[in-house]
């Protein structure tokens, strides 16, 4: 009797909107909504579970290059080339807040497991630390050289990450303010980083088409990816930190097997580069988006995956498609670069030309004036409960393809 194969990743929706293209997205925390940014200086905010309907937040003056949740999903923090940083209710008529955060464009927001503290960065250099309910200036993480380009929590908020056009990964202590890792690049500046489940690796996109994956505890490269054809722009680890999402400037996004050290999945779809991706908590589902302004929903079935079965199935998909709503194939070259990563185009699938055009685009109405983030009406809703501690096993990253590099020391 034949073993029942994994199941693939499969397209679900496909969304179009904005206007200008999708610079950063993120899924709420209840997995039921999606912010995306974009350069047509909006944010809009995707409701899954009422097709017909989203909220375009249109306050921005300029492209807005990066969105966050609050650990409680009660409000989005948005960043833009004007400078400012706007915090907001995602309903049309929610409370929202602003502040001029840097002197130049901010690239990057982030709150932390609480709620109370935002992170920023931007091409002024500089990495900030905030105080949500007062938007009150805490403290700077200025060692950087050049412009950066995203600065992220580690998952207890203990620790910052930030990566810069100086071809830097910087490790920084959010109590002291310390720099305690410094990571270089010689080749490329890195685009953006993404933080393990565990808190103890952190895996940086580069320009120069390759993926790596540090540990911050023993400051040592643990895994490097040549999977892409052109500079990586965004990625994101899948919860149980088996898996990492990626999406590049070759209009595809890849799905490694973190344990093997190979990929398992190559994606199209995009029609340009894909500039964001992420998962949902639960990792049932990620989204990618991108330059063709394009929005697409995928389930990722990655609870059924099975590495034994892999090698398998991958050859048995070159020669027939095997899902009834994705065309699969071996990856184009993949004799010469020995890329066994299944080949999924869901342009063929219902859920793609389903496209969901149709739906109501409702405009925010957020007051011209803004309301103070510390009033009575709306502090207590920037205040979430800190994330209970849990034991982080050891992560061991056997490398086992020519996708990754030994352990450096």
């Amino acid at each position: 009797m034949e073993s029942k194969m994994f199941r693939d990743p499969a397209l679900e929706r496909h969304f179009t909107g904005h206007t200008g293209n999708i610079t950063q997205l993120r899924f709420s925390p209840d997995g039921h909504q999606i912010a995306t940014s974009a350069m047509d200086a909006t944010v809009i905010l995707w409701n899954l579970k009422q097709a017909a309907r989203c909220i375009r937040f249109a306050s921005h003056s300029a492209a807005v290059y990066g969105v966050s949740w609050s650990p409680k999903g009660n409000f989005i923090a948005s960043c833009s080339q004007d400078r400012t940083v706007k915090i907001w209710e995602p309903k049309v008529r929610g409370v929202s807040g602003e502040f001029l955060a840097h002197s130049k464009p901010v690239r990057s927001v982030d709150f932390d497991p609480t709620g109370q503290l935002l992170l920023t960065a931007s091409d002024d250099k500089a990495v900030k630390l905030w105080r949500v309910s007062r938007r009150q200036f805490i403290s700077s993480f200025a060692q950087q050289n050049n412009w950066v380009r995203a600065a992220k929590f580690s998952p207890n908020g203990k620790l910052i990450a930030s990566v810069s056009d100086d071809k830097s990964l910087r490790i920084y202590e959010v109590s002291t303010g310390e720099c305690v890792r410094t990571f270089t690049e010689e080749r490329a500046a890195p685009r953006q980083v993404a933080w393990h489940p565990w808190g103890n690796m952190v895996a940086v996109a580069l320009s120069c088409n390759r993926i790596k994956v540090f540990d911050v505890v023993n400051s040592q490269l643990l895994q490097l990816y040549v999977v892409h054809s052109a500079p990586v722009n965004d990625l994101a680890f899948h919860p149980s930190g088996n898996f990492l999402l990626s999406g590049s400037d070759d209009k595809t996004i890849r799905i490694l097997d973190l344990l093997e050290g190979r990929p398992i999945y190559t994606l199209t779809g995009h029609t340009d580069a894909v500039n964001a991706v992420a998962f949902t908590q639960d990792g049932n589902k990620f989204a990618t988006a991108g330059s063709d302004r394009q929005l697409l929903i995928w389930e990722s079935n990655l609870h059924t995956y099975d590495a034994s079965q892999f090698e398998e199935k991958s050859l048995s998909t070159s020669c027939c498609d095997t899902s009834s709503s994705s065309k699969i194939s071996l990856g184009a070259n993949s004799k010469a670069s020995n890329d066994l990563s299944i080949r999924i185009d869901p342009r063929e699938s219902l859920a793609y030309r389903a496209l969901d055009e149709h739906f109501q685009v409702v405009d925010s109405q957020h007051s011209k004036h803004q309301t103070p983030l510390g009033s009575s009406n709306c502090a207590t809703k920037l205040s979430g409960p800190k994330l209970s501690g849990r034991s982080e096993p050891k992560l061991s990253l056997e490398l086992k393809s020519n996708y990754t590099t030994p352990f450096f020391n």
